[in-house]
């Protein structure tokens, strides 16, 4: 999401992510739980409970922070396997949030509900897409032109995919033809079983 008029810049906004993350998801639908943050909220090794609505409720860690970025991973429990980067940066005078997400399901239940009948996976994008509005309002600016969503889909190491590719090589949002995803080796998601891996970047 490209953001216009904003009153901060990337490095701001992602300390504000840190230090009330709770603050931008949801909570009519999902609720954070982070226990005692230090002053400078989450940091490297702390843990959150995400909880929200039916069995999808997961533990989540910080692996790493910068100015301008914020990694998360799963753990142990969690509906996915996989990670999510939060980035900001300043692009052509604007403000750009960005959520990045590399996940596979973490059960045959969660792939059913995800990849078949979308019921996750519809609550999930609801919930980034609103993390997204709400970075745009505390920035103080707005979206310059909505939010982007585009995600790919990595045939997992035994060559099968979760669904059939799209036609013409483009990504599930009809736009332009998706580049190269990196090879899914290199995404060390902890706990991934080698099954389908997903990458959403909103």
């Amino acid at each position: 999401m490209r953001i216009t008029e904003a009153d901060i810049g990337p490095g701001r906004l992602i300390e504000w992510v840190c230090r009330d993350f709770k603050r931008f998801v949801p909570s009519e639908v999902v609720d954070i739980h982070t226990g005692e943050l230090r002053d400078q909220g989450l940091d490297v090794g702390d843990e959150l409970l995400v909880e929200m609505p039916g069995p999808w409720n997961g533990p989540v860690k910080v692996v790493h922070r910068d100015v301008d970025c914020l990694h998360l991973v799963t753990l142990r429990g969690h509906m996915e396997a996989g990670q999510v980067h939060f980035r900001a940066r300043e692009e052509d005078g604007l403000l750009v949030f960005e959520i990045e997400l590399w996940a596979c399901p973490g059960s045959r239940l969660v792939h059913l509900l995800y990849s078949h009948l979308r019921l996750a996976k519809e609550i999930q994008l609801n919930m980034w897409v609103r993390f997204c509005l709400a970075a745009a309002a505390m920035s103080g600016g707005r979206p310059a032109d909505g939010v982007h969503i585009h995600t790919r889909w990595l045939e997992s190491p035994e060559g099968t995919s979760v669904r059939p590719p799209s036609p013409a090589g483009k990504d599930s949002s009809g736009g332009a033809p998706a580049q190269e995803a990196p090879p899914a080796g290199r995404l060390g998601q902890p706990g991934a079983s080698g099954d389908h891996r997903r990458r959403d970047s909103t």
